[in-house]
């Protein structure tokens, strides 16, 4: 009986300490945070700082913006590519992904903005391949 009473008040105690802090960050208005390292990309030759949350589906209505990546030929210090931050209009925490591979015999350089790479392409250095993938990715 005693056993039972112990493992009672130990579940209770570990309701409530998971129960108060999301309690009290919705009623006090502080911000509930969580352990996630952030991934850095570029933006119009910046760097950014973005949650990588994975692949999502998408539900009727969702707007999407292009990332590009470059998985199997890209320069060192590659990063992914945005063209929209918030606070603009067209901005959106997901993404749909564009793969960017250099053609055989170009020099792979490191790309910093969308406009880079549409150069690349248009130049004939490089080719973007859509892909059906989005991903969940906020911009901080």
């Amino acid at each position: 009986m005693r056993r039972i009473a112990a493992l009672l008040a130990a579940l209770a105690a570990l309701s409530l300490a998971l129960a108060v802090p999301a309690l009290a960050a919705a009623g006090d208005g502080s911000v509930k945070t969580f352990n996630r390292g952030a991934t850095l990309g570029y933006y119009r030759d910046q760097i950014v700082s973005y949650y990588d949350l994975g692949p999502v589906k998408l539900a009727g209505g969702n707007r999407v913006a292009p990332i590009w990546v470059f998985p199997s030929n890209g320069a060192a210090g590659q990063r992914n590519i945005i063209d929209t931050v918030p606070g603009q209009k067209g901005y959106t925490p997901l993404w749909a992904v564009r793969l960017v591979t250099w053609k055989d015999g170009v020099s792979a350089r490191v790309l910093r903005s969308a406009a880079a790479v549409k150069k690349a392409v248009a130049s004939g250095e490089a080719t973007v391949k859509a892909t059906p993938i989005v991903v969940n990715c906020p911009v901080l």
